[in-house]
Formats: C-alpha cells, sequence, structure tokens
C-alpha cells in the first residue's frame, strides 16, 4: 500500500513538474548559403520574425514548437569572370513550421537553487514553404515548394525576475533542395551516374556556355541569428520537495 501511494505521489509531482509552459517571440536575420554564396554570413541578412511555445518536461528537457516567416536573398560574391558573367540574384520568401528538443546544460527550472541562465543546443525537424520572388531584376510567378529541413544549433538563455526568459540563438537549416537561389545544376559525385544534366542537339564545339549553371552535388542551407522573449507560466502549482513527513510529537 505505502509503495502504491509513493509511486502515485512520483506520478503527481512528475506531471506537475511538466506543465511549465512557455510562450514567446523572436526577430532575427535571415541568411542563406548555396551556389551564389559560400558559408554563413549575417551582411546580406533579411529580417523575419517567429511565434513558438516550449514544453518543458523537466530541468534539462524542452520541446519547442515554432513557425517562423522571413524573406532570403543572394548573390554572386566571388569577383571573377564566371561570377561577372553570371551576375546572379535572387529574392525569396518562406514560411516555416517546426518541432525542436532542447538541451539546457545547467538546472535552469531548480525551484530550490535556481540558475538564471543556461547554454542549451537544439535538433529538430521541420517543414518550409519557399516562393521565390525576384531571379535578378524578373519578378518569378507561383513557384510555392513544400521542402523538408533539418533545423539544429545553439544558444544561451538568460532568466529575468524568474518568469521572463531571454535568449539568443543562432540556428541552421539543412535543405534538401538545391533551388532557394534559382540556380543548380548537374550531381557528379557519382562519375558513372551523372544526372542533372543537358546538352543541347549540337556538337560540343558549337556547346554556348550556361553561365547561370551551379553545382547539384550539395544542397542549400539557411540560417536565423536572432533575440527571443518568452514567458514562464505554471498552468498547475505544485510544490516541489515537499515531504510531509514531519511530525508535531
Amino acid at each position: 500500500m505505502k509503495l502504491n501511494i509513493t509511486l502515485i505521489l512520483f506520478f503527481i509531482s512528475s506531471v506537475c513538474y511538466s506543465q511549465f509552459l512557455e510562450p514567446g517571440l523572436s526577430v532575427g536575420l535571415n541568411s542563406y548559403s548555396g551556389d551564389l554564396k559560400r558559408g554563413y554570413s549575417i551582411s546580406d541578412g533579411s529580417l523575419g520574425f517567429e511565434v513558438f511555445n516550449r514544453f518543458n518536461i523537466s530541468s534539462h528537457q524542452t520541446f519547442k514548437i515554432s513557425y517562423k516567416r522571413g524573406s532570403l536573398k543572394g548573390k554572386d560574391r566571388v569577383n571573377d569572370n564566371l561570377s561577372s558573367n553570371r551576375n546572379m540574384w535572387f529574392k525569396s520568401k518562406f514560411s516555416e513550421l517546426s518541432l525542436k528538443f532542447e538541451y539546457n546544460f545547467l538546472d535552469y527550472f531548480d525551484e530550490i537553487k535556481r540558475e538564471n541562465f543556461t547554454p542549451y543546443f537544439f535538433m529538430g525537424i521541420g517543414t518550409t514553404l519557399l516562393k521565390n520572388t525576384y531571379d535578378r531584376d524578373n519578378p518569378v510567378g507561383k513557384n510555392k515548394k513544400l521542402i523538408m529541413n533539418i533545423p539544429f544549433g545553439i544558444g544561451f538563455k538568460y532568466l529575468i525576475n524568474k518568469q521572463f526568459s531571454l535568449a539568443i540563438e543562432f540556428e541552421v537549416k539543412k535543405t534538401f533542395n538545391d533551388n532557394f537561389d534559382l540556380t543548380s545544376g548537374a550531381n557528379t559525385s557519382d562519375i558513372d551516374n551523372i544526372t542533372g544534366l543537358t546538352l543541347p542537339n549540337s556538337t560540343i564545339q558549337n556547346f554556348n556556355k550556361n553561365y547561370q549553371y551551379g553545382s547539384g552535388n550539395d544542397k542549400d542551407f539557411y540560417y536565423f541569428t536572432g533575440i527571443s522573449l518568452s514567458y514562464i507560466f505554471y498552468k498547475i502549482p505544485c510544490p516541489k520537495n515537499s515531504a510531509p513527513i514531519n511530525s508535531i510529537y
């Protein structure tokens, strides 16, 4: 009987503790890397925002569901003849829905000795609705694409007045699409099975180079660097580490 009561109390305390809800809002810059620009850079970032809710299931473990909107842009940055001839730039808009798991390195929600900051990392899965809007000076028509992405990154949270959480975050999105920048090409990773390469019906001597050509061997990435503010509240108040074993005798 005592064992059953102990298990029930443990279950109730766990459920109460898992009722931390944390809605919030992020603003920041979105940037891209692909055929036109290699690597991360915030210099050509575009403004974006995110609304989210965290479900803090323990001191260290959190699930976060979020909706993000923003825009992306990019242009040739290498100063060589090929880039000068291609002279490519683009603009796009996107909407994103994602589910991420976060791990807090410090005991951020400890009720007895609460830390007021913690670094954390996260990863998850998401979907992106991409709409290319400009290919150079040419408006692009209806071309919405729904693609998968894998978000991951790091962040730092700081607790304000035990209820507000201020965080800075760097997020990388690995996509499975090579057309964010409207520039793609042949996949030559398997030399015996090249895909995505088309030649005109002419001799190779008369073949005109396509200066819009990119690489088909890798996919595009995009990034979010932002700051967020969220509010932490208890859905069900529940004392922690209470032990009703004291006696007046």
